[in-house]
């Protein structure tokens, strides 16, 4: 059993020998190497728009005299190249990257005396098209890794390009995501979700499913984010990239689809640039169903009495709403820039289900039958409005940022259920309703300051405020009169504040090869809950966030990375409201407002190679989670159990990953991932299961098919092992999804169609037991489900984004506060 002490020191010491040996080798290296600089030529590549660095860009040696390619080589990260040893001669260098016009250096000689030519910052233009002219559009991988995070390019995703960002992650490494569209990242649902780098007024998991995969650019996923990160989040951060143009003039793209159960959506984007400003507008709406079959059996024990209830029924499950945002850039002078951004949207969530129910007790065995109807609807309007200024000073990287935004979300929530006898008359029923606010403000400022040839200083302070208020009621049915009557003493007013304060600094440097960057962020936090005419649950403290990262570059294609970090996973808003409501007659859920937040310890280690255009990266991984929290069940009273929510104990998992990119041939590309974990759960409360623990594993197999220039097929398998909870076990699932695009009109015209969960093999099945109770659970989700879809681009748009690190835009996303 670990516990924080025995697990962040070996951390500790790991990090701190892995540096001291790598920062020793490098300088031995310099020390054998004498004062004389080895020969060669470098150089560091930026884009000519944003100053940001290209990394991937091809850099080709050729001799003057001959024009032949001698060497080459790709840049790093942070778009550095270095081309080692060169022999005396007169050279050229040629830099590509697609999307760019290329750039050519002349007039660089190698002598005895001047063995190292020095080219400096260069800059690529991007590619300029005329409106008639035929866009050259980069065919990017599935899926990129880059030292901190992975990337999925959602646009070679043909599975998921009617779906929603959920869809997409399906087929991630690190993710498994469940009958239901909820997602976890590496066994935990507690992440972070970011809209172009900006945290969303929706809770992660609504987030994602309202977020169409047509208007989405690609998704990083960052299991082990810096101090410059809000801390959030158990397992990491999942940052949605969304669509923009980086052409002048004006360019727009279209996006149409439907599919089977009801499904329909579309959404448009328009984008004008020029050297002044550059503006947007887009608009999407989407609406999704889901329908299936539940079964389930639930023993509840009081004294010597056993209450079995055993159910079975339809379920459906919709979730649809439209967004608009629009935001404009100026171009104030070349050193300033200032941004005006809005967002305005509406969402909906409903579900329901008519179902049989059949009770019965080990002393009367015959079958009371009764049958009813629940529904449950959440939902309501929300906006953003945010602005930012960031002036430059000397170079792309000395600036100072300003971002503020203020964001509203209205949330309206009604659940009903009732109960009907064996000839139709109702003899129960429950309604009940929460409505209420939620705003949030955010503000920060950061300083960036270049130091020596590549080191960065980041400094920033921020503020975060919350307030929320609640209106819950309840009403029952009364046999008597057969009308609803409302019960006062269940009518309740929460109110919620909560702000933070934080402090950060990262600091970044390269010695040779060893690229080091260590972060602490120091957060104040003030969070009241006042229940009214109740009790007030209040917290007022300071938490510590380090973080350290180190990476080796062994080779231009080979990198070792290690990194540590300190996260907080603090509790949902609606983890804590301290209200009953009844999701069916049996079923009664109800939050905690004395969950402690989870403090997260993570470590990480990991190597990638690249070969050609085959890539290899493994990963090892640790997390330590104190202060677990857990959906719980425990009875309630007869034939009724309890949900609600508890701090469990301890968790840790240890695991590791391995992915493959291949290109056998030039029609045919794959990527296999594999992720393998030991998770545990220890120092558990008496009444819960003790020294729960289980071997976990996921599977993907992600095959890409290019016939010709007008025809791509995919098709992808995964599978998620069982897995436990402190209360139960989930059982395995397996996917096979499929899909084709096909161009009708050469870069203009394009559609798609897929096919999810062929096999009709994506069930989930649920066993869960604790003191006097036992629950199973079956659900069975109609398949395969069919969905098409059509693109139109017109003047020849073309993704802003070349490396997956969007510019700010803001998004949305619904469940609530972190509190």
């Amino acid at each position: 059993m670990l516990r924080f002490s025995k697990l962040t020191l070996p951390i500790i010491l790991i990090l701190f020998s892995v540096s001291s040996a790598l920062l020793q080798a490098q300088h031995g290296q310099g020390r054998g190497g004498g004062n004389r600089p080895s020969s060669g030529i470098a150089g560091k590549v930026l884009d000519d728009v944003s100053g940001e660095p290209i990394q991937y860009a091809n850099v080709m040696l050729h001799n003057s005299d001959t024009d032949e390619a001698m060497t080459g080589t790709i840049t790093d990260e942070r778009g550095r190249f270095r081309i080692t040893p060169v022999k005396p001669g007169n050279y050229f260098v040629t830099i590509k990257f697609m999307g760019f016009e290329q750039l050519r250096v002349d007039s660089l000689t190698i002598t005895m005396a001047t063995p190292l030519a020095m080219i400096g910052q260069v800059r690529l233009v991007p590619a300029t098209v005329s409106g008639e002219s035929v866009v050259v559009e980069r065919e990017r991988t599935t899926m990129e890794y880059k030292i901190d995070k992975k990337v999925i390019n959602v646009g070679q995703d043909l599975t998921s390009s009617s779906g929603t960002a959920v869809e997409v992650l399906e087929n991630a490494p690190s993710v498994q995501v469940d009958i239901d569209g909820n997602v976890e990242l590496r066994g935990s649902s507690n992440f972070t979700v970011l809209i172009d780098n900006r945290p969303s007024i929706l809770d992660g998991n609504e987030a994602l499913q309202t977020i169409p995969a047509s208007t989405i650019d690609n998704i990083e996923i960052i299991t082990n984010p810096s101090a410059a990160y809000d801390p959030d989040g158990v397992s990491g951060i999942i940052n949605i990239i969304t669509k923009k143009s980086k052409l002048e003039g004006v360019s727009g793209i279209a996006n149409l689809s439907a599919g089977s159960l009801g499904q329909r959506g579309g959404d448009i984007l328009l984008n004008y640039r020029n050297h002044k400003y550059t503006a947007y507008i887009s608009a999407a709406y989407h609406s999704r169903v889901y329908q299936g079959l539940d079964t389930s059996m639930s023993i509840t024990t009081i004294g010597d009495t056993s209450y079995y209830v055993g159910q079975s029924g339809d379920r459906r499950f919709q979730h649809g709403g439209y967004r608009i945002r629009t935001g404009i850039d100026f171009n104030i002078s070349d050193k300033d820039i200032l941004g005006i951004k809005l967002s305005y949207g509406n969402r909906g969530f409903e579900h329901g289900g008519d179902k049989s129910f059949s009770e019965y007790t080990n002393f009367f065995l015959t079958p009371v039958i009764t049958t009813s109807k629940a529904n449950s609807e959440r939902g309501g309007r929300y906006y953003t409005l945010g602005a930012s200024y960031e002036h430059q000073f000397n170079g792309p990287t000395h600036k100072v940022a300003i971002d503020g935004s203020h964001s509203l979300r209205k949330s309206d929530e009604e659940s009903f259920t009732e109960q009907f006898d064996i000839n139709g008359n109702q003899v129960s029923g429950r309604i009940t309703t929460e409505d209420g606010p939620t705003t949030r403000s955010r503000l920060e400022v950061k300083y960036e300051q270049p130091f020596a040839s590549d080191g960065k200083l980041e400094a920033g302070y921020q503020f975060r405020a919350g307030i929320s208020t609640d209106e819950s009621g309840l009403q029952d049915w009364d046999s008597t009169t057969t009308m609803y009557i409302t019960v006062p003493t269940y009518d309740y007013e929460t109110e919620y504040q909560r702000n933070i304060q934080s402090l950060f600094s990262v600091l970044s440097t390269n010695i040779g090869k060893l690229g080091i960057q260590g972060g602490f962020r120091a957060e104040y936090t003030f969070r009241d809950i006042a229940v009214v005419d109740s009790i007030n649950f209040e917290i007022d403290r300071w938490d510590y966030f380090p973080t350290l990262h180190l990476s080796y570059n062994i080779t231009p294609t080979q990198k070792f990375m290690t990194s540590y970090s300190r996260r907080i996973r603090r509790p949902r808003g609606w983890f804590l409201e301290p209200f009953e409501t009844w999701t069916d007659a049996y079923n009664v859920r109800t939050g905690n407002p004395g969950l402690l937040p989870q403090y997260i310890n993570a470590f990480e280690g990991g190597y990638m190679k690249y070969f050609g255009k085959n890539m290899i990266s493994a990963e090892i991984y640790a997390r330590e989670t104190t202060n677990l929290v857990e959906r719980v069940q425990e009875v309630y009273s007869e034939n009724v159990i309890l949900h609600t929510f508890d701090n469990v104990g301890n968790s840790l998992s240890i695991g590791s990953e391995l992915s493959l990119r291949v290109m056998p041939f030039k029609w045919w590309d794959f990527n296999l991932m594999g992720n393998l974990y030991h998770y545990e759960i220890n120092d558990q409360p008496a009444n819960f299961n003790q020294n729960v623990e289980s071997d976990n594993y996921s599977i993907r197999f992600n095959n890409n098919f290019t016939l010709n220039q007008m025809i791509k097929l995919q098709l992808n398998a995964m599978y998620n092992s069982a897995s436990v909870t402190s209360q139960g076990e989930r059982e395995a699932m397996f996917f096979l999804n499929a899909g084709a695009r096909i161009n009708i009109i050469e870069n203009k015209l394009s559609a798609s169609i897929n096919v999810r969960d062929i096999l009709d093999t994506g069930d989930h099945e649920f066993i869960s037991e604790g003191d006097g109770w036992y629950r199973y659970q079956a659900s069975d989700r109609a398949a395969p489900i069919v969905s098409a879809s059509l693109k139109y681009n017109f003047n020849n748009y073309r993704s802003r984004d070349r490396n997956g690190n969007g510019e700010g835009m803001n998004g949305e996303s619904a469940e609530g506060d972190d509190f």
